[in-house]
């Protein structure tokens, strides 16, 4: 199963796409959030095979919902009404909470001055650990074994 991440923000967008497996993901591109924003996901969408969407839900401080978690959720309901016309129905989208992603994605080493498709990424992969853990315990497990 492939995923697309998506780092809603109210100026740019990033993506992340995961592996045809689901297990691991992948910064993608950034888009500015303009009215172009909908048919870009609906290519990335289309183009990438992609199964089913992780979207960030943005949260503040006390985990409680901030006002960018307002505009994604708006945005997830006109994406939905659009994968219904496309007859993509079958792709469902998901929130996974996220905190902080883009401050955490500037940490990392090969960090530049763009982040957003690293955040996207970044929640997409909490996600898919969250899913696939025990399927990706079991292949470690196999590795392990093979180097004895």
């Amino acid at each position: 199963m492939k995923y697309l991440g998506i780092d809603y923000g109210t100026k740019k967008v990033g993506f992340a796409e995961s592996d045809g497996e689901g297990k691991l993901a992948f910064p993608m591109m950034i888009s500015e959030n303009n009215k172009d924003l909908m048919r870009d996901t609906l290519e990335i969408i289309k183009g990438c095979g992609i199964d089913g969407i992780v979207m960030g839900l943005s949260l503040d401080k006390d985990g409680k919902e901030n006002p960018v978690a307002a505009k994604a959720k708006a945005f997830s309901e006109q994406l939905k009404e659009k994968l219904v016309e496309k007859n993509l129905s079958s792709i469902k989208i998901i929130f996974e909470k996220e905190w902080y992603t883009t401050v955490e994605a500037r940490r990392q080493p090969e960090a530049k001055e763009n982040v957003d498709d690293a955040a996207a990424a970044l929640i997409l992969q909490r996600y898919l650990d969250k899913v696939k853990p025990r399927e990706y315990a079991e292949d470690n497990d196999e590795d392990e074994g093979e180097n004895d």
